[in-house]
């Protein structure tokens, strides 16, 4: 198994979701990846702690897709 990491939440620092990747992304198709919504505003995910919206990126590598916390968070 790969090695994982907290990624924090951009508001409060607790804990989004677990990566595995350098790139602190995570794959929605997971069972265990928190759910990733998409509205006129974007992709995004509510904090489990704080419930504040944080806004993800859409990245593809080859054939695989996964997301990432936008630097542009709302």
């Amino acid at each position: 198994m790969l090695p994982t990491h907290d990624v924090p939440c951009p508001s409060c620092g607790e804990p989004l979701f677990s990566s595995t990747s350098l790139d602190d992304g995570v794959n929605a198709e997971a069972a265990e990846s928190p759910r990733i919504e998409n509205d006129a505003g974007g992709y995004f995910i509510h904090c489990p702690h704080c419930r504040k919206r944080v806004g993800m990126e859409r990245v593809s590598v080859k054939e695989a897709v996964a997301y990432r916390v936008s630097p542009d968070m709302d």
